[in-house]
Parts: C-alpha cells; sequence; structure tokens
C-alpha cells in the first residue's frame, strides 16, 4: 500500500567543484523518448546477472492483483536491486518504493528496498535502483514488483492499471503463491550492479571482471583512483584529477573537475572540494554539481546514504537532503556503510560499533579490528594483529573467511580480495574460508 509519495522538487542552482557560473536545473522532468503504446519494453528480472530468483504472489493479495513477490536464492539482505528496464523515476513513496516511468504508457513499480534512487533520477537497464530489504514487509526480506501500464498516456501514472507481467520473453506471467515460478537473470549490461573492477600493476588501464573464470575485459585507460557504487563506476584523470563516469566499455564521459575525495552511495555521486571547504552532489547531467553541505574532513558512501566528518573534531554526519545534516556520532578511527547500515571503528581500534540508526546511540558488535570493509554482502573487518578477514554475522558474532590481503572489495553482494603481494585477485566462495582465482596481478580492485 502506497503511503506517502515524493515526486520531482524544483533542483538549487547548479555549481561546478570547479567554479563557473551557476546553471538553473530544471524543476521538472523530461519526457522520455517517445515509444509506441502497445510496445511494452523488454524487462529483464531486477537482478544481476545469472542470479536465480524465485516469483510468487503473497497469499494475501487478490489473484487478480497480478503483483510478484521475488525472492533471490542465497539472497542477503543489502542485495542490489536493478531497473528491469531504461526509464526515469518520476516518483518514491512509502514503503521503501519507487515508480519508474519507461515511456509508451508502461511502469514498472518497486517495494520494500533500503537505499532507494530518487525521484528525478534517470536509469538505464541494470543500474542499481535500491538494495533488497525488509521496510514495511514481514518476514524474509524480498522485493515486490510491479508491472504497469496506461494505453492513454506516459505521463500519467494516476490511471494506469497493472497486467500480468512478460520478464525476459516469458509469459505474461500468472502468479500463484503455492507453485513458484524459478528464473534466471539474464540482466547482465555493464551496470549489473555486482561488478568488480581492477587497475592494471602500472595503472595504464581499467578492467573488469567477465564474471567467468579469469577472464577480465579492459574498459578504460590511466586512471588516479577508482570510486565506485551502486551510482556506477568514477574514476579521476591522473593527470588533471578531473572525475569521469564509466557509461560502458571504453566509452567515459567527464562529469567534474578535481576533488579532495569522493564517494558514491546507492545512486548518487558526492564529491568533497579541493580546499574541503564543500560538499557537492552531482546532478547527473554534464558536469553540473549542486552544493549540499560545508566544510568536511573524510566522505563515507553506500547503499545507506552519505557521511561525512567534521574536519575540526572528527564528528559523523549524515546527509538527510541538500544542506541538511544531522550528527550521529563522534569521531572514529574509521567508517564503513552497508547495504543498510553504518558501522564506526573506535578511534583506538578497540571495538566495532553500529550506529542504531536514532542520534548518537551506538552498540558494541565487535572487537579490536584493522580496517573495515561493507557493501551489499554486509561487513568485514581485519584482524589487527594477522590481517585475517572476519565477517560480522551478527552482534558479537564475527566468523572468519580468510587470511591476510592486500585490499578487499565488496561488489554487490559478493566479496573479493587481492592476495598479499597484490599478484592474484580471489573471490570469496561464500563458504568457511574458500576463496577461488579470478584474475592476476592488479595495483587496486573497486567492486559495486
Amino acid at each position: 500500500m502506497r503511503i506517502t509519495r515524493v515526486g520531482l522538487l524544483a533542483a538549487a542552482a547548479a555549481l561546478l567543484l570547479a567554479p563557473i557560473t551557476p546553471t538553473p536545473a530544471s524543476a521538472s522532468a523530461p519526457a522520455p523518448p517517445a515509444k509506441a503504446a502497445a510496445d511494452r519494453p523488454d524487462f529483464l528480472l531486477p537482478f544481476p546477472c545469472n542470479s536465480v530468483i524465485e516469483l510468487k504472489t503473497y497469499r494475501g493479495h487478490n489473484p487478480d492483483d497480478k503483483k510478484i513477490d521475488m525472492y533471490r536464492q542465497g539472497m542477503r539482505e543489502g542485495s542490489p536491486v536493478l531497473a528491469s528496464a531504461d526509464g526515469y523515476v518520476h516518483e518514491n513513496f512509502s514503503p521503501g518504493g519507487l515508480e519508474i516511468r519507461h515511456g509508451g504508457g508502461w511502469f514498472t513499480t518497486y517495494m520494500h528496498m533500503t537505499g532507494v534512487a530518487k525521484a528525478g533520477t534517470w536509469v538505464k537497464r541494470g543500474d542499481v535502483v535500491g538494495y533488497m530489504g525488509d521496510v514495511g514487509s514481514e518476514g524474509r526480506p524480498h522485493l515486490h514488483y510491479e508491472q504497469l501500464y496506461n494505453p492513454a498516456s506516459d505521463q500519467d501514472a494516476d490511471n494506469q492499471h497493472i497486467v500480468n507481467p512478460v520478464l525476459q520473453g516469458r509469459g505474461p506471467l500468472v502468479m500463484d503463491p503455492d507453485n513458484p515460478i524459478t528464473m534466471t537473470s539474464t540482466n547482465c549490461g555493464v551496470s549489473t550492479g555486482s561488478s568488480l573492477f581492477a587497475q592494471s600493476p602500472d595503472r595504464s588501464g581499467v578492467f573488469q571482471w567477465s564474471g567467468n573464470g579469469t577472464a577480465w575485459n579492459k574498459v578504460g585507460g590511466a586512471a588516479g583512483t577508482l570510486y565506485a557504487g551502486g551510482a556506477g563506476l568514477f574514476a579521476t584523470n591522473p593527470s588533471s584529477g578531473d572525475l569521469y563516469k564509466m557509461n560502458g566499455p571504453n566509452n567515459w564521459s567527464k562529469v567534474g573537475g578535481p576533488g579532495k575525495t569522493f564517494a558514491v552511495t546507492g545512486n548518487s555521486l558526492f564529491g568533497l572540494s579541493p580546499d574541503g571547504s564543500a560538499v557537492f552532489q552531482w546532478t547527473g547531467n554534464g558536469t553540473t554539481w549542486n552544493k549540499v553541505g560545508g566544510a568536511a574532513g573524510a566522505l563515507y558512501g553506500g547503499g545507506a546514504g552519505l557521511f561525512a566528518t567534521n574536519p575540526s573534531n572528527g564528528d559523523l554526519y549524515k546527509f538527510n537532503g541538500p544542506n541538511n545534516w544531522s550528527k550521529v556520532g563522534g569521531a572514529g578511527a574509521q567508517f564503513a556503510v552497508t547495504g543498510n547500515s553504518l558501522f564506526g571503528l573506535s578511534p583506538d581500534k578497540s571495538a566495532v560499533f553500529q550506529w542504531t540508526g536514532n542520534g548518537t546511540a551506538w552498540n558494541k558488535v565487535g572487537g579490536a579490528a584493522g580496517t573495515l570493509y561493507g557493501g551489499g554482502a554486509g561487513l568485514f573487518a581485519t584482524n589487527p594483529s594477522n590481517g585475517d578477514l572476519y565477517k560480522m554475522n551478527g552482534p558479537n558474532n564475527w566468523s572468519k573467511v580468510g587470511g591476510a590481503g592486500h585490499q578487499f572489495a565488496v561488489a554487490g553482494d559478493a566479496l573479493y580480495g587481492l592476495s598479499p603481494n597484490s599478484d592474484a585477485v580471489f573471490k570469496w566462495s561464500g563458504n568457511g574460508t574458500t576463496w577461488h582465482k579470478v584474475g592476476g596481478p592488479a595495483s587496486f580492485i573497486a567492486g559495486r
């Protein structure tokens, strides 16, 4: 049931990280490319490539509602949810939902997510639009999904009607609570929401793992620093510091000038000005950015949102909206953001804490740690004595998942590691301390 709707608001005057004359941003959503009303988009399952999905309907739904509840086998809360076709997020609503307008009178609805993409966001099929959660639902996390159609207009979201869905060319599907349908996702575009990237040892090229064996594809040239997350893969130019976004293999576009640091959340890109005096948010168009905050020390982004430290005392603040920040805690040695939670390492690294989501209250969930790594797969921490890697299964419940590594990265709901001497990339099997080699030497890995 839709409780609260939030449409696109008029944007503030836009600013670049490199100072230029402010340019007003559009206050209304442009219409997507026209499609014939009867031309249903080629909808794919809204999950990363090769995910096995169980589709059924909730017993309490009216059988004629044509609504789907999707459960991912082996799914963890925080797994990425992808756009099933190109479109425009024209509204958000509770609980944890959004609706995408695809043109030609077609719409899709997603519910019960965290890190939901905001109204006003253009998405390509395969882009992350949120993370699997249980917002407003009961029982295990799942995704509520609908396909809707209005033969009269693709601008009218009030007079649409739900239809039996067609997914990956299969359908129209009729849901039965007692007889689920199992399908494997073919949503295998560049932006799968679960991609691993690496820089060559000499940083002269950016590569993307193919997902099979140890095969990698070159997707970009020399880069300074990689930033990856739900909103995509970004890289700095090693000469100028300018920031670029990967639109596809060897297809990059400049999105801004130099910054002190950048952070990627589930659906947005943020940057800290070179002098650290202000936080900016990329509008998603060209090199236009909006100022959304003042001075900051460090930025931390992920599915749970954007967080920044106070440069004077290290206190941590959460971004609630443009120039709207709230204090959530004191200083820490490091922070990590997962698909739906925020964690921090005490200043002396003697304990790991989890933010409760309320005020500045935190709960201790672990002992001493060296480095924290967070993402859709959860929270991981290294042992400060020997570098072994542990996974948090719950408060003060950790299990060893591997030995020491040069670096680790969480991509979607998978975990990867770079060997101690950086001569190989491995993927955690998800069981015990078993890892599989997926690549050779690299200088740095990044996941989204």
